[in-house]
């Protein structure tokens, strides 16, 4: 299910606020084995025929690149580590402070089930004033199959870049979709 996501910018002397706090704190997993949450009383679990419990997406703490300055009109890219998230900074981009943060989640459903996260490759963010920046290359701490625990939790965290070209400045926005599936 889309999460909304915000990161602020602003050019030369001024901070490139690049925190993406997810505004959407929880939201359903989309699950093309669970189908819709009022028809998830008839699906079945395969393993023991009981009704399945459909996949849900918290989201507990947000993306948030801190606080940075856009030094020259090349850009830069601020990249944050989802295992460990530490944030890295390259090109025209100077660091002001504060805490950069990796974004976590918990998924919960059928315990023990396997599951599948997915996130996309790319999201355009685009700021009121026609400005555009990319968050790329997001990812989770995850194996690609993962499974949930005896009480059907599952904690994750993700990171990712930011590309922020030459003259972008602004506010922007964008949507994340992340979704889980039962395998």
């Amino acid at each position: 299910m889309p999460m909304k996501i915000l990161a602020k910018s602003l050019l030369i002397g001024a901070v490139i606020t690049a925190c993406l706090p997810l505004l959407q704190k929880e939201a359903q997993a989309q699950c093309r084995l669970c189908g819709s949450s009022s028809d998830a009383g008839n699906l079945l679990n395969p393993s023991d025929g009981k009704p399945e419990i459909p996949l849900q997406i918290e989201i507990t703490t947000d993306l948030d690149f801190s606080r940075l300055a856009l030094l020259g009109s090349s850009g830069g890219v601020v990249s944050i580590d989802p295992m460990s998230g530490d944030r890295q900074i390259r090109g025209s981009i100077a660091n002001l402070g504060g805490m950069a943060l990796h974004g976590e989640g918990r998924l919960t459903g059928e315990p023990g089930r396997s599951v599948r996260i997915f996130l996309p490759e790319r999201i355009q963010l685009s700021a009121p004033n026609g400005s555009t920046a990319e968050l790329e290359r997001l990812e989770t701490n995850l194996p690609e199959l993962a499974r949930l625990d005896q009480t059907g939790r599952l904690t994750f965290a993700f990171g990712g870049q930011l590309r922020v070209r030459g003259d972008a400045s602004g506010q922007f926005r964008g949507r994340i979709a992340i979704t889980a599936n039962y395998e």
